[in-house]
């Protein structure tokens, strides 16, 4: 009895071990499987490209550095002209389209720049270099303009003359300028001209400065009107493009 008892636990012992054996190779391949995965799963690549530098472009125009536009003008009576020069110029301008605008605003306002007709009427003379100015009369300022080479006309909007009334509801392009170009620079004379037709009579109006635009002088008084003019010129950028 004591034999076969012996042979059994013999035999037991060696199934232990054969045991832990086949745990232990399959816990080494475990391992191994795990070393490998962990190493596919950090395969990495990069690669850069540039550096590209990008920069936006400028529009700067400025008035000067004559601006005889501030200088107004007081008791002007129908038939009368305005003459005064602003120089206009490019600074920078190297997205700038083809074209510059002008338009007008008035505060205070009045008939005499609302009143299409009769109102104010404006145009302008270019000259291809600085304008000789004389002050003349008594009290100054009256401006004379003179241009050695020969003045040019500017068309506003396609037109010799338009009404400033025209120029506050709609900018019109300026034909051509110089400034459109990076350091180009225009002389510049505007001339306001008050028309000759332009009605006026107390005799027949309570109050100065009032009746219906385009009237006669039984219907519109532009005696005793009051305006103050800002210039705006206006650059605009060029049609976008593939870069």
């Amino acid at each position: 009895m004591s034999d076969h008892n012996q042979a059994v636990e013999v035999t037991a012992g060696r199934s232990k071990d054969y045991r832990k054996i086949a745990l232990s190779i399959a816990l080494l391949l475990a391992a191994a499987a795990a070393l490998v995965g962990g190493a596919f799963a950090t395969f990495t690549d990069s690669v850069t490209a540039g550096p590209q530098a990008i920069t936006s472009g400028t529009i700067k125009i400025a008035v000067g550095p004559v601006n005889d536009a501030a200088t107004g003008a007081t008791s002007i009576a129908a038939g009368d002209w305005i003459a005064r020069e602003a120089d206009l110029n490019s600074t920078e301008a190297t997205i700038a389209n083809k074209e510059i605008t002008l338009k007008f605003s008035a505060s205070p306002t009045s008939l005499m720049d609302t009143d299409p007709t009769y109102g104010l009427q404006v145009s302008i003379q270019a000259c291809s270099e600085a304008w000789k100015r004389v002050v003349v009369g008594s009290p100054p300022p009256a401006f004379t303009y003179t241009c050695t080479p020969g003045p040019t006309v500017v068309k506003i909007g396609g037109a010799a003359t338009t009404s400033v009334s025209a120029l506050e509801t709609t900018p019109a392009k300026l034909e051509e300028l110089k400034s459109l170009a990076t350091g180009g620079h225009d002389y510049l004379v505007f001339t306001l001209t008050l028309p000759s037709t332009a009605p006026g009579n107390l005799g027949t109006h309570a109050t100065e400065c009032n009746g219906t635009p385009g009237g006669t002088e039984t219907s519109e008084n532009l005696e005793g009107c009051k305006s103050t003019l800002t210039y705006t010129f206006q650059a605009t950028q060029r049609a976008a493009i593939a870069q």
